[in-house]
């Protein structure tokens, strides 16, 4: 009975960790072995840009979806919202192992990233709209390829949230292990503070239309805040509204591929605002345990 239980522990601990790796963009299936075999062929785990949809649905409204089809040309991933429950199964897998291989950097850790200057409004409401990645090694210019580009300081905090990949993934099980990713999770509270440009950053560092970056940021990790003393209705009756209309979100999703922009997209910024306290209620769960609060 307790190599079972055993068994089972480790089942799920790879089945977590295959989630990150996923999240990540290492689509290869993982055998029986434990090593890694071919890429998957299945229409959501063979994304190997499985971050830009997941991410997409985090966000507030439809501003983020935008940006990523109308300006920067990629298209999302409607299977990660008709196939809900494994998406869901996704974020709570890695946000679990935020929980269970906690990091615990000390204050001074800081993590780099670019990102879109369009997101600075979000973070200035005080929370991480997505899971945020940032690297520990410095800006990576790879990630510059966005239209109209800030610098991002993460000051990583004991008691938090995260996830360093090089603790959790070794180099046959993540493709980009030397990015020395760090990853945060949504609805996590911050300190957002503007800082200047060095010139060697606006010399080196452009966006996809050569432009160099537009400010500097340093968030500061607060806290994950206990969402169930604020989210009142029912975790069951919230899971039926999301999977309900999830058909209904995914073609809503389509009609933003098609680039119509006349289509009224209410529908869609409702489905995602009722996913978003889901998951809030679900990762409170996960990081304060049990229903007590």
């Amino acid at each position: 009975m307790e190599k079972l239980l055993e068994q089972e522990s480790q089942q799920l601990l790879i089945r977590k960790i295959d989630a990150l790796r996923f999240y990540g963009g290492d689509t290869r299936k993982r055998c029986s072995n434990g090593y890694m075999g071919r890429e998957s062929e299945d229409a959501m785990f063979g994304d190997k840009n499985a971050y830009r949809t997941l991410n997409a649905l985090l966000f507030e409204g439809i501003k983020n979806e935008q940006e990523r089809i109308w300006t920067e040309d990629h298209l999302l991933n409607t299977d990660f919202v008709r196939r809900i429950d494994e998406t869901v199964q996704i974020y709570t897998d890695i946000f679990t192992l935020m929980k269970e291989k906690n990091a615990n950097f000390d204050s001074s850790a800081v993590g780099r990233r670019i990102e879109r200057v369009s997101s600075i409004a979000y973070y200035k409401n005080g929370f991480t709209q997505s899971f945020f990645s940032c690297s520990k090694s410095g800006f990576d210019t790879t990630f510059a390829q966005k239209s109209n580009i800030v610098l991002i300081e993460m000051e990583l905090a004991r008691n938090v949230p995260c996830i360093d990949y090089e603790k959790i993934l070794s180099r046959r099980e993540y493709r980009h292990w030397d990015e020395r990713e760090i990853l945060l999770p949504p609805f996590l509270n911050i300190e957002v503070t503007e800082m200047p440009l060095t010139v060697s950053e606006t010399r080196r560092i452009k966006d996809l239309n050569k432009r160099p970056p537009l400010g500097k940021y340093r968030l500061k990790a607060v806290e994950f805040p206990d969402y169930r003393k604020s989210i009142l209705e029912s975790e069951t009756i919230i899971w039926q509204q999301i999977y309900d209309g999830k058909e209904s979100a995914a073609h809503l999703l389509e009609m933003m591929h098609k680039k119509d922009k006349e289509q009224d997209y209410e529908e869609y910024i409702g489905w995602k605002e009722k996913l978003h306290q889901y998951l809030k209620i679900q990762f409170s769960n996960i990081w304060y345990g049990g229903d007590e609060f």
